[in-house]
């Protein structure tokens, strides 16, 4: 064993080797040390690497998405549709896009160092550029339209965008312009504005236009003024359109429209002294031509008609053999008419009766031309008619009807209306008359009981049951093919006939009672309600209220609008709704204009009301507010109603 030996400083017994076992112990306590500071700092020396890498890292994403945007806006820029220029801050061109060069003709290269101005087409006001610059150059941008020239002369027009590029101490060091290419729109803007007042084939103001300088002039005139209106018609110029072809057709009417334009202004001067002096000259439609002069007398009148009829006359075409002659219509401003409509009429009566003569002549307007222009007015409506029902211009529009016991809406009236060709809307009054003067009341009523039909289907199928009410002339009643065709069309649009009711109108016009009984009996076999309308006036009604087992009649507004105010009205309204009631008959009052009519009509027990106090007519069937006892309203929603 080895033995302890004293330490003779300190007393402390020490194994025989520990001086070097001592020594060994304290090496690797600092070693240990060492290693574990090494350790440390490698750590945050890794960290901070790391750190610095992550940050390289991003750096470099940071920059290729710089030059992924940047490659990205720059072939946009070289890919864009629009002209794209850059320009220091004098306006030296330092960049243009392919589009620009392809639009203007100006290579880049071409391009560069000069000025914006070099495209300029010289016509823009000093006064635009002006305040193009001082808009950029106080940091704004300018918005505007340019019409330029392309490096071979020819003008295009653009929508310009021009704005400031700041550099980074925030001064302005290039602008950016950014020019679309209009061209194409303003020339057909500035054709559809030609086209709203000028005739596309011979460059003669328009109808519409003529009518509309000839309305603001009879508007402005004073008293003692006169003038003169000329309607010209070519004569057998179906003929030469038919033989000849529409091509020729058209040369023949530009060549007449400018030998008219020529023989007006020379017969102007001659009549008058003055060539430039005022006159309107159109094409009113096909081969009919108007002339307006004011300041005509009837004596000059004549003599300038004739003017024109031997200009015309002397009218020859190479390729068409013939001489052209004209039929010449003359009314008078104010003896024949105080509106364009009036003396376009009665213009036309006279051309007409020129033509009865024998053509080739000039006719003056007389009253006794009253009857022909009557019938070419009448056939004038039957010819609108005819077109709109073939071009589908005829349009349901719908009323609605209040149920007074509860206040809701779920009835309405289906109406007629004519959607002229420039979209206004005609009421039945103007052309009615004329389509059962020819027939035409049961194509009318076709169009309107299908849409009806469609429009009520639809609403059925979405939950919503709507009742329609289809005004039937009595003179409809016996045509078996109208019954032959709602039977057809009830079928294929699935519509309720339930909820369709047929108002019987002009009861007076009904011309074979049994024929009538019989079409009425087929309408309710198939499940469709009958009502009267106008009731009460004329004996008739109570015939037919016993005869046609009706489920409804309409009250005549004639007794409504002053039920408020006559007493023998109300005396008339109660007797007929207890006559109704006692029958099992439902009462509707229209022409309902106020709260007060209401309450009268809902102490007498009618059963719905109708009138402008209640709704107007509309094409869409959209949310009514129907006024109640009390004043109080109720909001009853009717499903929208779709373009048909």
């Amino acid at each position: 064993m080895l033995k302890a030996r004293e330490d003779p400083g300190s007393g402390v017994q020490l194994p025989a080797d520990g001086a070097k076992n001592g020594v060994v112990g304290a090496g690797r306590d600092i070693n240990d040390l060492k290693r574990a500071g090494l350790e440390e700092i490698v750590r945050e020396r890794t960290v901070e690497l790391e750190e610095a890498n992550a940050r390289l890292e991003e750096e470099i994403a940071t920059r290729k998405k710089a030059e992924q945007d940047l490659l990205k806006l720059t072939k946009a820029i070289e890919q864009s549709a629009n002209l794209v220029c850059i320009t220091d801050v004098n306006g030296s061109i330092e960049y243009v896009n392919p589009m620009f060069e392809k639009t203007t003709g100006w290579t880049k290269e071409e391009a560069m160092g000069q000025n914006p101005r070099v495209i300029a087409c010289g016509t823009t006001p000093k006064e635009t550029y002006e305040g193009l610059w001082a808009t950029i150059l106080s940091g704004n941008v300018w918005k505007g339209t340019f019409r330029n020239k392309r490096k071979d002369g020819e003008p295009f027009w653009v929508s310009a965008v021009i704005s400031p590029v700041f550099g980074e101490d925030g001064r302005i060091t290039h602008f950016l312009a950014v020019h679309e290419d209009i061209t194409e729109q303003k020339v057909s803007k500035e054709q559809i504005q030609f086209l709203s007042h000028y005739d596309g084939l011979t460059g003669l103001i328009n109808r519409s236009r003529f009518i509309e300088l000839l309305t603001a002039w009879t508007g402005a005139s004073r008293d003692g003024s006169t003038g003169a209106l000329f309607l010209l018609d070519i004569d057998q110029f179906k003929f030469i359109s038919d033989a000849y072809g529409h091509g020729m057709g058209d040369e023949f009417l530009r060549k007449v429209a400018r030998l008219l334009t020529v023989t007006l202004r020379y017969a102007v001067a001659r009549l008058f002294g003055d060539p430039a002096r005022e006159s309107f000259l159109c094409r009113l439609s096909g081969d009919e031509f108007a002339v307006f002069l004011p300041k005509t007398s009837r004596e000059e009148s004549m003599i300038m008609a004739e003017h024109l009829r031997a200009g015309l006359e002397s009218f020859y075409h190479s390729d068409v053999p013939c001489h052209l002659t004209v039929s010449i219509g003359v009314s008078l401003y104010p003896d024949h008419g105080s509106t364009a409509s009036e003396l376009l009429t009665k213009a036309d009566a006279a051309m007409y009766r020129a033509k009865e003569l024998g053509r080739n002549r000039a006719h003056l307007y007389t009253p006794e031309e009253l009857e022909i222009e009557q019938m070419h007015f009448r056939l004038k409506w039957k010819e609108d008619i005819v077109a709109a029902v073939r071009e589908d211009r005829f349009e349901p529009w719908y009323q609605p009807i209040l149920r007074l016991g509860d206040g809701t809406i779920g009835t309405f009236e289906v109406l007629a209306r004519m959607r002229d060709k420039d979209g206004s809307i005609i009421l039945p009054g103007p052309f009615i008359d004329i389509a059962e003067r020819f027939g035409l009341v049961s194509s009318i009523s076709k169009v309107i009981f299908e849409k009806a039909m469609m429009l009520q289907a639809e609403n059925l199928s979405n939950g919503r049951p709507l009742s329609f009410c289809l005004n039937l002339s009595g003179k409809e009643l016996g045509d078996m093919d109208l019954l032959a065709f709602l039977k057809t069309k009830i079928n294929e649009t699935g519509a309720d006939p339930s909820l369709l009711v047929f108002e019987i109108t002009e009861t007076s016009s009904i011309p074979d009672l049994g024929a009538a009984l019989k079409f009425i009996k087929e309408l309710k076999s198939l499940g469709c309600g009958i009502s009267l309308d106008d009731f009460g006036i004329g004996f008739t009604s109570f015939l037919y209220l016993r005869e046609f087992h009706v489920d409804y009649i309409k009250i005549a507004g004639s007794f409504i609008k002053g039920l408020d105010k006559n007493l023998n009205d109300r005396l008339f309204v109660k007797a007929i709704t207890d006559v109704a009631r006692g029958m099992s008959i439902k009462t509707i009052a229209e022409f309902v204009e106020t709260d007060g009519i209401i309450d009268i009509l809902k102490s007498y027990g009618v059963d719905y009301a109708q009138g402008y106090h209640i709704g107007v007519p509309s094409p869409f069937l959209t949310p009514v507010k129907a006024g109640l006892h009390g004043g109080r309203q109720r909001e009853v929603e009717g499903p929208l109603l779709p373009r048909i």
